[in-house]
């Protein structure tokens, strides 16, 4: 990549990179591979002041002269984000000669003319990725995404494969991001990707760190300074650049060990199921589903245990047949002898589906709702990872955990692990809510929760638990006398 910062020293322009830059050069200066072709997937980042959008923007310039005629996407989750840092920081330190057409209107687009001499002039587009699908027609010799921890994971796979552009054999995706939790740090810090795959297909995948301390361009306080100012879990990420220290995981006590069932199944007195219905595109919220069984009191552990068995995930046109047919294998495969019937709760809002699946005769009602009802469903959900003793099975150990999942679930314990609250608004209060993002499945475990509840109030009142008619639940006591 002849235009890239020569001998990794200072550009001709005035660049001077940190040792950390230089090794996020490094990494895209990679050979072709057997086909003539390579691809590069790069994650750069970790704590603040790492010198993550002057690198990207850099970068971004030295990939159009290193391939003229290539094309070029710069991205961030919200526009006016990508306008304010990544977009101005590229404009700030990009030549003025060297830009040989500028289109404002949305995405903005700059056509970038060759360093050195002639050559098919480069084209850079700045856009957002709140609505990516428009992208899938797309070609492109490099992609750069700042603050990748707010993109959608499947914003970014859709990139991967929009790496085609033939004026640039050494195809690129670069992904700044400070520590957060979801794909990012699943691609690039975990590396939990098919790498042995990789080396067929001509790619490589490299993170690269970048530390406060590591770019010496910021003020010799600065780090000092951080420090003293933000709170312990806020230096672990952001200042330490630590992808172990999430700040605002909603279930900070999820294990992905200590809540794993490894153990022979014991028996249940009853299963529970909880349903979230998405869009039918592909790219709208997913449709899930989660089912459970709970222990009797011949289970070794007690009553009343929680055991998740099976997951759905879906999205898609027939996702509601699909989601039918998952329904009816799990009745078929775990209901047996005294337990005849899943108990599910859905989302109340989706009523024409709950009416739908209630007539094809799914015992199933709508789940609470109002306005504080995710908070009550997140802290029953809470309650059992914790170890709350309940009322019933109380020959369990107190403190033992009282929910789990079977290791042949893979989506749930992901979303557990990543699951957070809203960051705060510009003037720092917080919004008490749970991203709006890859939620599907955990709203579901809510609704799920909510059932589980029921039947464990009624049993312990001495009652018989709920009745759930086909396709309608019986008022509660409670709801009677309301």
């Amino acid at each position: 990549m002849a235009a890239l910062i020569s001998e990794l020293g200072t550009d001709p322009l005035g660049f001077a990179p940190t040792l950390r830059q230089r090794e996020l050069w490094q990494t895209v200066r990679m050979p072709l591979g057997k086909s003539g072709d390579a691809v590069v997937l790069a994650g750069y980042g970790g704590a603040m002041g790492g010198g993550k959008t002057r690198a990207l923007a850099e970068l971004a310039l030295d990939t159009a002269q290193a391939f003229p005629g290539t094309r070029i996407l710069v991205a961030r989750l919200r526009y006016t984000d990508l306008y304010g840092t990544t977009m101005r920081e590229f404009l700030d330190h990009c030549p003025v000669h060297l830009i040989a057409a500028r289109r404002r209107s949305s995405p903005e687009q700059l056509t970038v003319s060759s360093r050195e001499g002639p050559g098919a002039p480069s084209t850079i587009q700045f856009r957002h990725l709140t609505d990516w699908t428009g992208l899938g027609s797309q070609e492109y010799g490099a992609v750069f995404i700042d603050e990748a921890g707010e993109v959608s994971e499947e914003a970014a796979r859709m990139l991967v494969t929009r790496l085609r552009h033939p004026a640039q054999p050494i195809r690129l995706l670069v992904a700044a991001s400070n520590p957060w939790p979801g794909w990012f740090e699943r691609w690039f810090v975990r590396r939990e990707l098919p790498l042995d795959r990789f080396e067929e297909a001509d790619l490589r995948l490299d993170f690269i760190p970048a530390r406060i301390r590591d770019n010496p361009h910021l003020p010799d306080n600065y780090e000092r300074l951080q420090r003293a100012m933000l709170s312990e879990d806020w230096v672990e990420r952001f200042v330490d650049g630590r992808f172990d220290a999430f700040m605002g995981l909603v279930y900070t006590r999820f294990d992905r060990v200590i809540h794993r069932w490894d153990e022979p199944l014991p028996p249940f007195a009853r299963y529970v199921g909880g349903l979230d219905f998405g869009g039918l595109a592909e790219h709208h919220h997913k449709t899930a589903g989660i089912v459970a069984g709970l222990t009797d009191r011949r289970a070794a552990r007690g009553a009343d245990i929680l055991i998740r068995l099976a997951e759905f995930e879906s999205g898609g046109h027939d996702v509601i047949a699909r989601l039918e047919a998952w329904m009816r294998h799990c009745a078929a495969r775990f209901t047996a002898g005294a337990v005849r019937r899943i108990v599910w709760r859905a989302d109340r809002s989706q009523g024409a589906w709950i009416d739908r699946l209630a007539r094809q005769g799914f015992a199933i009602a709508p789940a609470d709702g109002g306005p504080h009802s995710v908070h009550a469903g997140i802290e029953l959900v809470r309650r059992r990872l914790d170890g709350a003793r309940s009322n019933i099975g109380s020959d369990s150990a107190p403190g033992a955990a009282r929910s789990y999942y079977l290791p042949s679930l893979t989506i749930f314990p992901e979303r557990m692990s990543e699951y957070h609250w809203e960051p705060p608004d510009a003037s720092g209060r917080s919004t008490a809510r749970p991203v709006k993002e890859d939620d599907d499945l955990l709203d579901a475990d809510r609704y799920m929760h909510e059932a589980a509840d029921d039947l464990r109030r009624a049993l312990h009142a001495g009652g018989a638990p709920q009745r759930v008619a086909i396709g309608r639940a019986e008022p509660s006591a409670r709801r009677r006398r309301s």
